[in-house]
């Protein structure tokens, strides 16, 4: 033990891992110090301490530790909570408590304070709780609501409007709503009151709320804390008029830290003798104060408040606890509105990622989903708006609106399932199937002309003559003119494979070359087209034959077989079924199901005419240049006047949604 000075308690250092482990030292003075130099206190081996690392100073009944610039820091821990003092132009510090550690390189070391016997022996005697300042707080500490309205019992009258109240929370999840109605509730239930707020913690200053009882402990300014002074999230007064801007509110910090840091809920009455009281309060001329804190199932949500500024009224002890009953219910209204806007976030996540995932097999299609959705609202919106007619019955609830949005979204959903051959396939034939049928006719250009000297050799033996300039002139023509041939045939197909339209007359041509065949030098007939090349070569419309139109049109059962999977709520259970009807006509003529008219929600209808009018106008589509508003608008028309879709909502689109879409071109 190094000499002591009799102040009346020690610090112990302890290395708990390291070079060092196992050393320990006890001290009693002032100044200590740590480092690998032999002249500390406290010698340290550890290559990654400092010279002069650190210093523990005494201050009256504790200690506070230094960090001296050291090259590496120190990462101090007390009670959980971590404090990294590293800083190579300042020397940082904190208070540190018994049972403290502190990290110097890879040195572990556990401090503890250990007090005199005379410190023991007044620690068991009896103290006031508090200092003189706050003496003037009644308090109440925070209990399960249970034990509070067993308490109240059936003497006060205000159980009416707390029942009332709890009966309303249950019907709301918005916060706003929730917020309204407790400051109704608390207005009618204190008289006395004239002005609420409430202020909340946010997830920042809700993860360091075990740091509170440490700040008045941090030394060092430049080690902050958030949240240890709380800003109003609603203020009201008495006549209902709110601060919006939250602006000029005087809040007295030192009530709402004791309640933050305690939990207790605080009746405050200031006296006529002129107490020692907070600038705050003498500004916002506060009598009496009622502030509980906001406690919910896991964590500290904030603090409630009312009081009595700008009058002499006053608060009873009966009304700390019907006051601390108030804010239990409050807190639950909030955590409640708090989860329901935390799954909503959630689901609008997953609905964006998987929006995301769906785009990412087909990027030429980005913004499609979002588009249909936006068309797919405002034409829903429309509807219901109209008063007249055979849309007079379509009225859309807000609940229903949200369905039908989360459906535009997820129509495409089963895309995930369909082959990416598929789903990126821009021409008739690829690009390697191109290449192919190109090195196939190279390869006939020369089949043709090793024939065609066979032919003349043959000619030359029968006749008995050497060939001549004009033999070869004639055969060289004959090749020319069939090699130009060929070029011609692969130039036009190189020119429709890429064409959203064949007419007939270009399906004919594209057949009479298939059929063409030339002799091989083995006697084989070669095509010059492949019965696959053929195929997908005379698809009039679009690029995908059969097979493949099967898998892309299965879309929209896949949509509905996955979605079926996520356990909706009762809201949100009819996406499934919007989703994978999307592709459904009113004449029967869609897929999946072949639907018809009586089969197919209003929703789905409208869904449809979104989905189609962006199909045709989409400047993205691999397989098509983009169409005019004007045109989509007439290819809807035409299909309304067919039976596939309904009338009355293609006339409104077009009269009312398609002038309002913004176009790029």
């Amino acid at each position: 033990m190094k000499e002591g000075t009799g102040s009346g308690h020690q610090v112990k250092l302890t290395v708990v891992s390291g070079p060092d482990l196992g050393k320990v030292l006890t001290f009693d003075k002032e100044h200590i110090t740590l480092g690998r130099d032999v002249h500390n206190d406290f010698v340290l081996t550890d290559g990654f301490v400092s010279n002069w690392h650190s210093e523990l100073l005494r201050e009256q009944n504790s200690y506070v530790y230094y960090d001296l610039r050291s090259r590496h820091g120190s990462l101090v821990l007390i009670d959980d909570v971590s404090i990294n003092l590293h800083d190579s132009n300042h020397v940082r510090h904190v208070r540190v408590v018994d049972g403290s550690e502190i990290q110097c390189g890879s040195t572990l070391m556990r401090l503890e304070i250990i007090q005199s016997q005379q410190e023991k022996d007044d620690a068991t005697i009896f103290r006031p709780r508090g200092t003189p300042s706050e003496e003037k707080y009644i308090t109440a500490a925070h209990r399960p609501i249970e034990d509070w309205t067993r308490n109240l019992g059936s003497k006060d009258t205000r159980l009416e409007i707390l029942l009332r109240l709890a009966n309303q929370l249950n019907s709301l999840n918005r916060i706003e709503e929730i917020l309204e109605l407790i400051v109704g509730a608390t207005f009618e239930a204190f008289p006395a009151a004239n002005f609420f707020a409430i202020s909340l913690i946010d997830e920042g200053q809700r993860v360091t709320q075990n740091r509170l009882k440490l700040c008045r402990d941090l030394l060092d300014q430049n080690i902050h804390v958030a949240g240890e002074e709380l800003t109003p999230f609603v203020t009201r007064n008495r006549h209902g008029s709110p601060d919006d801007t939250q602006s000029g509110v005087i809040l007295s910090q030192s009530i709402l830290q004791r309640v933050v840091e305690t939990r207790e809920s605080v009746l405050f009455v200031r006296d006529h003798l002129g107490a020692e009281i907070s600038q705050s309060i003498l500004e916002a001329q506060i009598t009496a104060c009622l502030c509980a804190p906001l406690v919910g199932q896991r964590s500290l949500i904030g603090v409630m408040q009312v009081d009595t500024r700008g009058q002499g009224s006053l608060f009873s002890r009966q009304d700390l606890d019907f006051f601390s009953v108030l804010a239990s219910s409050t807190a639950f209204g909030i955590e409640r509105a708090r989860l329901s806007e935390d799954i909503y976030n959630m689901f609008e996540g997953f609905v964006q990622a998987s929006v995301t995932a769906i785009e990412a097999r087909d990027p030429t299609t980005a913004g499609h989903s979002e588009r249909v959705a936006q068309y797919t609202l405002a034409l829903a919106e429309a509807a219901t708006r109209v008063q007249v007619g055979p849309l007079l019955d379509v009225n859309f609830t807000p609940t229903e609106l949200t369905e039908l949005r989360y459906a535009a979204l997820l129509h495409d959903f089963g895309k995930v399932g369909v082959r990416e051959s598929v789903l990126t396939k821009r021409y008739r034939v690829d690009d390697t199937e191109m290449a192919l049928i190109a090195q196939r006719f190279a390869n006939f250009k020369h089949i043709l002309e090793i024939e065609g000297y066979k032919r003349l050799m043959a000619t030359l033996a029968q006749e008995g003559r050497c060939p001549c300039d004009a033999d070869l002139h004639d055969l060289r023509k004959t090749h020319q003119e069939a090699a130009e041939e060929l070029e011609d045939y692969l130039r036009f197909v190189a020119k429709i494979r890429g064409a959203n339209w064949l007419d007939n007359e270009t399906v004919a041509r594209v057949q009479a070359i298939g059929n063409m065949t030339i002799t091989s030098p083995d006697g084989h007939a070669l095509p010059l087209l492949t019965q696959d090349e053929l195929g997908n070569l005379t698809i009039q419309k679009g690029n995908l034959n059969e097979e493949e139109w099967q898998n892309m049109r299965s879309h929209a059962a896949k949509s509905k077989d996955y979605l079926d999977q996520i356990p909706w709520s009762n809201e949100l259970r009819r996406i499934p079924c919007f989703a994978g009807m999307h592709h459904e006509k009113l004449n029967g003529t869609g897929y999946p199901s072949g639907l018809s008219e009586p089969d197919i929600p209003q929703q789905v209808r409208i869904l449809t005419i979104a989905d189609i009018y962006d199909a045709i106008t989409a400047s993205d589509r691999p397989y098509k240049t983009s169409s005019s508003p004007a045109f989509a608008a007439k290819v809807l028309s035409e299909e309304a006047i067919g039976g596939q879709l309904d009338k009355s909502l293609v006339d409104l689109f077009i009269d009312q949604i398609v002038p309002t879409i913004r176009t790029d071109g």
